[in-house]
């Protein structure tokens, strides 16, 4: 013979499980809430790291280049302005074959 569960016993079994379920569903919610909070904070990080990756692979790009030294020169040495003449000596050492006095002679010359 097959043993029934009476009504009773049944209707408990479900307000445990009810119960159980509110209280677990708060927390589970309060947590899921949490990390969903973290997931968007970490996504803009990601999106604002991805950002300055470009900026900066931009800028590596672009080291070492003519006109970013010119512009590096400029804007952060003030070693020369936008209208100046720039001069390249791709033999330095030429140079110091002259006496200080012949070098102000050639500046000077330069400069006219």
């Amino acid at each position: 013979m097959r043993k029934v569960m009476n009504l009773r016993g049944f209707l408990l079994i479900l307000a445990l499980l009810l119960a159980a379920f509110l209280i677990v569903h708060p927390i589970l919610r309060g947590k899921y809430n949490e990390k969903a909070g973290e997931e968007n904070a970490l996504q803009a990080r990601l999106l604002q790291l991805e950002d300055e990756n470009r900026l900066l692979t931009g800028q590596l790009e672009i080291v070492g280049t003519k006109d970013y030294i010119v512009t590096s020169a400029m804007e952060n040495y003030s070693y020369i302005n936008k209208d100046d003449i720039r001069f390249e000596f791709t033999n330095p050492e030429a140079l110091y074959a002259y006496t200080e006095d012949e070098i102000r002679i050639l500046m000077d010359e330069m400069a006219d």
